[in-house]
């Protein structure tokens, strides 16, 4: 009691959040040696511990330990004493202890504060916070950072700061104070360019405060910082975040949202026999590649086959590898003619085997590539044989994701816009009777199909009010990829309409969706459509730079080995480099003109004429506009037809004689 007492009446005060100070009554009790300052600081990190001799000296003086240094160690230690007084500091069985009593070590203050703000309720926890942060001064015993104990030491209490700083912030954002701490948080995440937790709150702050476009750039920049520091993309729960905003999930406008998504939990509850728990992986995957989880759907996929191999259950098996092959097309970019082959052999696998669900799968991946590769019409027969099989085997999962298929196919192959219109509205009429449609994304497919058949018919506002139906059911529904597809859509029936400033804007947006996704098919293909927008707007600079992107990552499949071709062509001709931009934009004619996507082939004429005009070529210029009315007109492409007729009207009576150099 007498100790105590006494201690009342010196009244020390210690503090280390800042450079070290000792304060009787409110006086500062200088303590000059270095040595000193070094120990003091060593035991009040340990306050209320017992220290041994040996672990003092190992820690002040390392490997370098003079034969003095227990001695010296005692000098340093009376030395404190006298400043501090007996009771402050003493010596016991084990080593030395330094006495710090409540409230007289700001350390334990600020840890005592932050356990306690963590039971309070967002204002009450927000308070404790800020008051606990007002006790830091600067850096932590800054005079001392070369001694060899302080390194992990002002690292642990550094930790500790940004920790409870990131605390109030995520209370402070509870309270809507958004807008407060947007500035606060950029200052943050320069100062602190790896803090994932900060370049979320950050992007949180900024889409709350209704500044969706900085948020997403935000992201940009941290996904920036991580693959030039790391070699790495930031982590899951960013991601995640980057993800809810670019789909304006309704989650994000909770109070009490926190970063964190829980996706993985499903895995967990899935069942225990080695074949249903195989298969039941393989789903799991596809749910998750549906949602666009592609990461976590390989990692499911990957363990389906492993646990179906197991098993022994070659169906799920060759299911699983075959998803993981396509997906390689994505990732990895495997070439769409080699996967081709892969999914025609898994065909017969599965009719050898009489396994309807297994050639479901392979003939789904059979017209989907086909499509991709220009060869719309053999998708178009296959997908509908396949909605047959999948009919009789009452598998409406299947028959849906062909019909729609098909309707892409329709949208772009040889069919007639009419016709094509005709079977679509039926078909989608139809799968609204049978509730084929729910409760999965494949009407928005079918409505990208009759958004871009619209756009050809000359119907432009149907386009758009379809596909913007579209586009606010992907982002209802989380769905990245498909809002990324949605918008790129409705980018796409502006261009099919000759409106290209509209036309950029939109792809524009839809590239910002999948920029930093990993995506070796859909973002270089994105790109080489926006590159050919953009330099028809005489935008070269950003079209050159999009369609040499295109290029680096192509790896040698139809539409993006035309659409970077006719893009650099364009370009080249606009830079005056004529004899190359012909060369490009004869190599992406001859590529086009091969494929039964006749609107495709239309405007890579289109173009192509462009590159003839300015390079002088009048001649070859109508020569190419004629094919792309005829291709036009072949498909029934209303909107097309008109525009290069109005090109035609205004050439030369001589011109329209000749034929290309």
């Amino acid at each position: 009691m007498g100790r105590w007492y006494g201690r009342q009446m010196a009244a020390l005060q210690f503090r280390v959040l800042g450079p070290l100070e000792v304060r009787r009554n409110g006086s500062p009790v200088a303590i000059a040696a270095p040595k000193q300052r070094a120990l003091l600081g060593l035991l009040l990190l340990h306050a209320n511990e017992s220290v041994s001799q040996d672990e003092l000296i190992d820690q002040l003086w390392g490997d370098r330990a003079p034969p003095t240094a227990r001695a010296s160690l005692q000098n340093q230690v009376y030395a404190l004493r006298k400043l501090l007084g007996p009771s402050t500091l003493e010596r016991d069985a084990r080593g030395y202890m330094i006495h710090v009593e409540p409230g007289e070590l700001d350390l334990d203050l600020f840890e005592r504060l932050v356990t306690e703000a963590h039971r309070c309720e967002p204002k009450e926890r927000a308070a404790k916070l800020r008051e606990a942060l007002a006790l830091w001064r600067g850096p932590p015993l800054v005079e001392s950072p070369l001694e060899p104990f302080m390194q992990p030491e002002i690292a642990r209490l550094e930790e500790a700061w940004l920790t409870a700083l990131e605390s109030r912030v995520d209370a402070e954002l509870a309270l809507g104070l958004h807008c407060d701490l947007a500035s606060e948080l950029t200052t943050l995440v320069e100062r602190y360019p790896l803090r994932e937790r900060i370049w979320g709150q950050l992007m949180l702050a900024l889409y709350r405060g209704g500044r969706q476009a900085d948020a997403l750039a935000t992201y940009r920049r941290a996904h920036h910082a991580f693959a030039d520091e790391l070699g790495v993309e930031p982590g899951v729960d960013l991601r995640e975040l980057h993800r809810a905003i670019l789909v304006q999930d309704a989650a994000l406008d909770d109070s009490e949202h926190r970063i964190g998504w829980t996706l993985e939990r499903a895995a967990a509850i899935l069942p225990w026999s080695p074949h249903e728990r195989a298969e039941s992986l393989y789903e799991y995957g596809l749910a998750l590649y549906r949602t666009g989880e592609t990461r976590r759907a390989l990692s499911s996929l990957e363990a389906a086959v492993r646990m179906a191999a197991a098993a022994g259950d070659e169906s799920v098996e060759d299911r699983a590898r075959l998803y993981l092959s396509y997906f390689s097309q994505w990732i990895q970019g495997t070439s769409q003619l080699e996967f081709l082959a892969e999914a025609e052999r898994a065909s017969e696998r599965f009719e050898e085997r009489s396994d309807g669900k297994g050639l479901a799968v392979a003939l789904r991946h059979r017209y989907q590539t086909l499509s991709a590769l220009g060869r719309a019409d053999e998708a178009a027969e296959l997908a509908l044989r396949a909605a047959e099989l999948a009919a009789e085997r009452d598998d409406s999962v299947e028959e849906a994701a062909a019909l729609v298929n098909r309707a892409g196919a329709l949208a772009y192959g040889s069919t007639s816009v009419e016709r094509a219109i005709r079977e679509c509205e039926e078909m989608l009429e139809a799968g609204l009777r049978r509730e084929l449609w729910s409760p999965s994304p494949n009407p928005l497919r079918l409505l990208a199909a009759l958004g871009s058949l619209y756009a050809q018919a000359g119907r432009i506002e149907d386009a758009r009010s379809v596909l913007h139906r579209a586009v606010d059911q992907a982002r209802e529904g989380g769905l990245l990829w498909f809002l990324a597809g949605m918008t790129f859509d409705l980018g796409a029936a502006e261009f099919i309409v000759g409106n290209l400033a509209e036309a950029a804007r939109h792809m524009h947006s839809a590239h910002a969706l999948v920029e930093t996704e990993a995506d070796h098919v859909f973002k270089p293909q994105l790109a080489g459509e926006l590159a050919c927008v953009l330099a028809l707007s005489a935008d070269t600079g950003e079209a050159r730079q999009l369609a040499l992107d295109a290029r680096a990552i192509s790896t040698g499949d139809f539409a993006l080995e035309v659409l970077w071709r006719r893009a650099l062509a364009l370009v080249a001709a606009s830079d005056g480099q004529f004899k190359e931009a012909r060369l490009l934009s004869d190599e992406a004619r001859a590529r086009a003109n091969v494929s039964d996507l006749l609107t495709f082939r239309g405007q890579t004429l289109e173009e192509a004429a462009r590159v003839r005009e300015l390079s002088g070529d009048a001649v070859g210029a109508t020569t190419a506009l004629e094919e792309a009315v005829a291709a036009y007109q072949q498909k029934g492409n209303v909107a097309g037809a008109q525009r290069v007729r109005s090109r035609l009207s205004g050439a030369r009576p001589t011109a329209r004689r000749g034929r290309p150099r």
